[in-house]
């Protein structure tokens, strides 16, 4: 009924992994997308797949990570994003907020990989920082886009531009508890439920923390949509679950 839309998954201790996951199941989350962040992130998420069956992975490189795509680099990307059960290209875009200085290389590695997405036909899972209006104008060149921007908390008209182009939008718990914005509920409110995806982007080290963020805690994403749509949650759930599944192809 629920699904996690995006979950760095890589660097659980596998018997914490199956435990994390245990809770998402009682909570009737179904369906996580554990999102890479570097190639070896990708490999480590494929064979968690391989192990836990509610797990689809991702194959990408996340602007922070960003490195030079020389032959070697190039052709293992590819062959992992041609893996077997792969289901997306992501996490990829840009941060020009968080890393400043490497924002040549980042347009670089994102235009390569949204490439690759297109020939292969999978979406793309975005990120973007500081700079909203050059992805906007790079991806209404590759309209329409399948995927999904991940993390949102901009304001009703930048989430119609992205929708624009033929994108989701993912809204997590985050936007709700990390300074949320004066126009969230606008927001939350502008954006239809069969384009909108609920994410936690929880990893090892947000679990471990004051946050205590997991895949079971989507739910609690449902629970803060459905209060400002006046939609039951699970209605919430079903709907968005329903749009990843779509997306993703499965």
């Amino acid at each position: 009924m629920y699904s996690d839309s995006h979950s760095h998954l890589d660097e659980h201790p596998e018997g914490q992994l199956a435990s994390i996951l245990e809770q998402a199941a009682a909570k009737a989350v179904e369906l996580v997308v554990g999102v890479a962040t570097t190639l070896e992130a990708a490999e480590t998420t494929i064979d968690l797949s391989r192990r836990f069956p509610s797990i689809v992975p991702t194959v990408g490189i996340h602007p922070w990570m960003a490195i030079p795509l020389d032959v070697e680099t190039s052709s293992k990307l590819r062959k992992l994003a041609g893996t077997k059960g792969v289901a997306a290209i992501g996490e990829v875009g840009i941060d020009l907020e968080r890393q400043p200085t490497t924002g040549e290389l980042q347009w670089e590695v994102l235009r390569a990989q949204v490439n690759l997405a297109r020939e292969l036909g999978l979406p793309l899972i975005l990120h973007c920082r500081g700079a909203r209006d050059e992805m906007l104008d790079l991806l209404r060149g590759q309209a329409p886009v399948k995927g999904v921007l991940h993390g949102f908390t901009g304001g009703p008209e930048e989430a119609r531009a992205w929708m624009d182009l033929g994108l989701h939008i993912g809204i997590g718990l985050r936007a709700f508890t990390r300074n949320p914005s004066s126009h969230l509920e606008q927001t939350v409110r502008a954006i239809p439920l069969d384009r909108m995806l609920l994410e936690t982007d929880s990893s090892s080290r947000s679990y471990a923390s004051e946050e205590n963020l997991h895949p079971g805690r989507v739910v609690d994403v449902a629970e803060r949509v459905a209060r400002i749509k006046g939609t039951p949650p699970e209605e919430v759930g079903r709907r968005t679950t329903a749009n990843l599944r779509a997306m993703l192809g499965i």
